[in-house]
């Protein structure tokens, strides 16, 4: 005769209700484990975005106070309306993360704070446009008035056509870099103009050493029509023959 173990068959209520204890006790630790992974990636996320835009903005204000400090003017622009609830907004909110009854992951990822760090990109983007559209009127100040007027190419003078070329590229591009850049790009520009004023003078000294005949000659050849085949006369010749000077021109026909 075979006997049954009733208590192998039969593990009581007492047991049955330690197990399912158990099991409720498991699942609400998983679901406070995602819970809890949920706000770690919701703040982390807020927190990276916030950190960037703060950072933004402290180099705006630094930027904008280096502008100043040479005489640049430089007008702020006025905060929009939803950027300033937003800070006391996002302030309240950080303060609520370390509360644990709070639920944060709904919140951060909510209109409410997501159009609160969109209204603080707003303004540094607001900021940035001010302080580049301050660079670019420095650079048509600075600008030479003669800047586009065809200056002679000069034989022999090589390394004085690369710096009129050079400075001619820099004052004529409007300012497209990082905005960390636009202080050292504003001091670029001003020493440009500078040396422009050198550049031309240099260049005048040198045409006044020539005969008038091939200064003439020299001075039409650098405008976009060029110098006629009538200005190269025996003496523009003999002198485009010797030390290669010819070699810095061309023959164009029509």
């Amino acid at each position: 005769m075979i006997e049954t173990n009733s208590a192998a068959a039969d593990p009581g209520p007492g047991s049955l209700a330690e197990r399912a204890n158990q099991a409720l006790l498991a699942l609400a630790d998983r679901a406070d484990q995602k819970r809890t992974e949920a706000e770690r990636s919701a703040i982390a996320t807020a927190c990276s975005r916030a950190e960037r835009l703060t950072a933004r903005l402290a180099a705006c204000a630094r930027i904008g106070a280096q502008l100043e400090s040479i005489d640049v003017e430089y007008v702020r622009p006025r905060v929009p309306q939803p950027a300033v609830k937003a800070i006391p907004y996002l302030r309240r909110v950080a303060t609520q993360t370390a509360d644990p009854g709070q639920e944060l992951t709904e919140r951060l990822r909510g209109a409410a704070v997501q159009g609160a760090l969109e209204a603080a990109e707003t303004l540094a983007k607001l900021f940035e446009q001010a302080l580049i559209r301050a660079a670019d009127a420095e650079r048509t100040r600075v600008t030479p008035a003669d800047l586009d007027l065809p200056i002679p190419t000069m034989p022999g003078q090589e390394s004085l056509q690369a710096r009129i070329s050079r400075i001619k590229t820099s004052l004529s591009r409007p300012f497209a870099g990082p905005i960390d850049d636009v202080s050292g790009v504003l001091e670029r520009w001003r020493k440009d103009a500078a040396q422009w004023e050198d550049v031309r003078d240099e260049i005048g000294q040198l045409l006044a050493e020539l005969p008038e005949e091939i200064k003439a000659f020299v001075e039409a050849a650098a405008t976009d029509s060029g110098a006629p085949w009538s200005m190269v006369t025996v003496a523009v010749r003999e002198w485009l023959d010797n030390d290669g000077r010819g070699d810095g021109y061309g023959v164009r026909k029509w």
